[in-house]
């Protein structure tokens, strides 16, 4: 993984899509980009409220606590697509920029940002093989990613090939042990990708590079059932 001078966004799609050897199905994610306005715009009904939708597979919008969102529109063909990042998110990540930095001040942030770019990136990769996801395996799959992300940022912030534990206990902390219960009604949905990503990024820190890396590849390709039973059995 390498980083370059382009847009923060730009540089983390080419960041996850070569982790999981990712075809590129989107050409410039900046175009499904909309913040408040957009929101607004674009996804509220005359009446003054937010359009109905249901949570499942491609359908819905996949809806986090922090606001941030990717909404889909007709999941049972093409999926349009739009990632909304609120204003405030986006302004707090140019005032913290987290590559000069990733601290207690913006990971939570960054994470986000993250998370939600996954979420796009995998559901396109999906519908392009016309291969179905769940909600939990995207949640899963963000928290994997999220993970080898701020990692791999800290590691060139101190210029470490291989980063201190105490760096991958504080990011583990940060990304997955402060879910807890009591977090609104998909909290169970969120506890157990938290747990499960965790589990496999634990047990993924543990392996070899070349094995590290061959591992990802097949991650990505893994259905929900095997790769939970994966997790279950090898982390």
């Amino acid at each position: 993984m390498s980083m370059d001078n382009r847009p923060l966004l730009p540089a983390l799609q080419g960041i996850i899509e070569r982790t999981y050897g990712m075809p590129r199905v989107i050409a410039d994610p900046g175009v499904f980009l909309i913040g408040d306005f957009g929101l607004r715009a674009f996804y509220t009904s005359p009446q003054g409220g937010r359009e109905g939708r249901t949570e499942g597979g491609h359908g819905g919008a996949v809806v986090h606590r922090t606001g941030a969102r990717v909404l889909v529109r007709n999941p049972e063909g093409s999926p349009r697509l739009a990632v909304y990042y609120p204003d405030s998110l986006v302004r707090h990540l140019e005032r913290h920029d987290p590559r000069r930095g990733i601290d207690d001040g913006n990971i939570d942030a960054f994470a986000v940002l993250v998370e939600e770019l996954d979420h796009l990136l995998v559901i396109a990769s999906r519908a392009a093989r016309r291969r179905p996801v769940s909600l939990l395996e995207l949640e899963i799959h963000a928290g994997v990613t999220k993970y080898l992300v701020v990692i791999h940022f800290l590691g060139r912030l101190v210029t470490r090939r291989r980063l201190s534990e105490f760096h991958r206990l504080w990011a583990r902390h940060h990304l997955f042990g402060k879910y807890a219960a009591g977090r609104g009604e998909n909290e169970s949905r969120y506890l157990e990708a938290a747990r499960l990503a965790r589990r496999y990024v634990s047990w993924l820190d543990r392996l070899a590079v070349p094995a590290r890396l061959a591992e990802l590849l097949e991650f990505d390709r893994r259905g929900l059932a095997e790769q939970v039973g994966w997790i279950e059995r090898v982390a």
